[in-house]
């Protein structure tokens, strides 16, 4: 009896073991928030937080690899083995090579036009919220809208209108892609944004990005405007964050819910647009 509990001990322990690691800067060893995690065998995804730190609560095989991916630094690729004899990994800083510059012509026609929905809502045709789970926000959930671009335009501001939310404080990257068969497809801004949202925020919230140099090309006939969470505080298990959404044709939801599902399109519309500057 004693030999068995004893191997069931060994059973949990084994099953309870917790992969970790910290990211630091190669020259400066800060640490690197934010970065995504990957394991491609079990499909799951982590976020280190921003401290560098992450926690990979898997079963993962000593030979099992992960991909380390973050703004501004070069790709990793390291063994679970590896990663337990060091787990202080530090990540080189790339030289991204940036799209070409784009100019606006001098004798450019200039018009301001805000590209998504720009009404708040009611919230009494529908509903759309976030959820979020303490024990796994970390996984790549990321939404937003796709909307028609209507010449090259150059960001000036995002707006998005919160209906209630009941989370601490979330910090959601925003990111903007090109659009293929329908979807978010490459990104197209090079500088990480960050957006803090608390619980005493609620109305419109306007992020200024005349600083950012976004442009979008006048071939590109549609683009994604997408919050992508990396971080989050909870005063509970759960959480969410809602918006006042309404049944659309045009500016529609795109959501997934972690790093490696596809991107599902839905018949709906939320509160979000950017405000730009379109050259003619």
């Amino acid at each position: 009896m004693k030999k068995l509990l004893f191997l069931l001990f060994i059973s949990f322990v084994a099953k309870a073991q917790t992969i970790q690691g910290t990211l630091i800067n190669s020259e400066t060893k800060e640490p690197i928030p934010y970065a995504t995690i990957k394991n491609g065998e079990l499909k799951k995804s982590v976020l280190s937080k921003s401290d560098g730190k992450f926690v990979f609560n898997e079963d993962l095989k000593d030979d099992s690899l992960l991909e380390i991916e973050a703004w501004g630094f070069e790709n990793k690729k390291i063994t679970v083995s590896d990663l337990k004899k060091n787990n202080i990994l530090e990540l080189i800083e790339s030289v991204e090579l940036l799209p070409e510059m784009i100019i606006p012509p001098a004798n450019a026609k200039i018009s301001y036009k805000n590209y998504g929905r720009t009404n708040e809502g009611s919230g009494f045709v529908t509903g759309e919220s976030q959820n979020y789970k303490k024990e796994d926000y970390d996984k790549g959930a990321e939404f937003g809208i796709i909307v028609a671009n209507k010449g090259l335009s150059e960001l000036q501001s995002f707006h998005l209108h919160i209906g209630s939310n009941d989370s601490k404080k979330l910090i959601y990257r925003l990111q903007f892609y090109d659009v293929k068969n329908g979807k978010p497809n490459n990104r197209i801004n090079h500088e990480e944004i960050l957006l803090s949202i608390t619980n005493k925020d609620a109305g419109w919230l306007v992020l200024d990005l005349k600083e950012k140099n976004i442009y979008i090309d006048s071939d590109i006939s549609k683009f994604a405007i997408t919050l992508k969470l990396v971080d989050a505080e909870f005063d509970s298990e759960y959480s969410f964050i809602h918006f006042n959404s309404g049944l659309a044709t045009s500016n529609q939801i795109v959501v997934k819910d972690s790093e490696y599902e596809s991107w599902v399109k839905m018949p709906l519309s939320l509160p979000m647009y950017v405000k730009a500057k379109v050259y003619k």
